[in-house]
């Protein structure tokens, strides 16, 4: 008898093993799968690797999946001991000081005013219902202390001496958006050099929530950068003198991750692709986004232009005048 109260005892067990698995199956099948659950150690590395500096960009990479709704609810702005006063929409969430009213409705302007331009340029705009939830989170700041108190709750050793910056991490669940944050040492007093920063920071948004990264990523600065000035400033060519263009030529290689002068990755990213819709025409920069967004740099450039990374460092700094 114990022998026949072992093996049902052992079948018993087995049964309710294959039942929970019933259940969980059931409860899970409907579920989204994680987005990002395989990305490699390199493209860990790259986005670690964006912590400010010349960049106006502080990613990070977590391996833990973030729980939603990822509402508004925790951001640092909300803290009434921040006294920083709130604008918020169906899309967007300001954080000011009081002394920045004025420039708070007037960016709000701007941003609305981004987005048929980011859905255009960059193939998809993402609104909150694209991220769980979560509004996009619009710090203006009045001087470069507030700012830098903002980055240092991020990453304490952070150093951006930036017009604006994009916080944002990537985790399993996707891109999130920490924040976007103006510098008043810089912006505000001049209206269109405003909407320029921030058109920028949104791009950033728009362009690496785009990205797959479940890929090897390595982007150099040139081409986040430039992409970014290029949508901040549609028909705009930057004009450079000859030392900057002797500058160029002798000291920019495309295949490597930064440009030495910060102004070479900026203006001279932009130039790239405003050479690049001159030759081959607006939409075809659209569609080289959209392949390197699912296959990297140098397959977008050959797919879409039919150049490598020499072949196009080549061709631009001839095209420089």
């Amino acid at each position: 008898m114990k022998k026949y109260g072992s093996l049902l005892g052992l079948l018993l067990v087995f049964a309710l093993a294959a039942y929970v698995m019933v259940l969980v199956y059931d409860k899970g099948k409907d579920e989204k799968p994680l987005r990002y659950a395989n990305v490699p150690q390199e493209t860990i590395d790259w986005l670690n690797s964006l912590r400010g500096g010349v960049d106006d960009l502080l990613a990070s990479f977590s391996l833990n999946p973030r729980p939603g709704p990822w509402n508004n609810d925790d951001d640092f702005g909300k803290d009434s001991l921040t006294g920083l006063r709130t604008l918020e929409d169906n899309y967007f969430v300001f954080y000011f000081p009081d002394s920045l009213t004025h420039s708070a409705r007037l960016c709000q302007g701007f941003a609305h005013e981004a987005i048929p331009h980011m859905k255009d340029l960059l193939g998809k705009y993402y609104y909150p219902k694209d991220m769980n939830g979560r509004k996009v989170p619009v710090y203006l700041l009045s001087d470069q202390e507030n700012y830098d108190s903002l980055i240092h709750r991020f990453s304490p050793r952070a150093n951006a001496a930036s017009a604006g910056i994009t916080i944002y991490e990537i985790s399993p669940s996707g891109f999130y958006l920490y924040a976007i944050a103006l510098n008043g040492n810089y912006v505000f007093s001049d209206e269109e050099y405003t909407k320029v920063v921030l058109w920028h920071e949104m791009t950033h948004y728009c362009f690496f929530a785009s990205i797959d990264y479940n890929q090897h990523i390595n982007l150099p600065m040139w081409c986040y950068e430039g992409i970014a000035e290029y949508a901040a400033m549609p028909g705009q060519y930057p004009s450079f003198t000859s030392e900057e263009i002797a500058s160029i030529r002798r000291e920019c290689t495309l295949s490597t991750p930064k440009f030495p002068q910060t102004f070479e990755n900026y203006r001279g990213g932009q130039s790239i692709f405003c050479f690049l819709e001159q030759r081959y025409g607006k939409e075809s920069v659209k569609s080289f986004l959209q392949v390197l967004y699912a296959s990297g740099l140098s397959e977008a450039l050959r797919a879409c232009f039919e150049l490598g990374t020499e072949e196009l460092e080549r061709e631009w700094k001839e095209s420089l005048r």
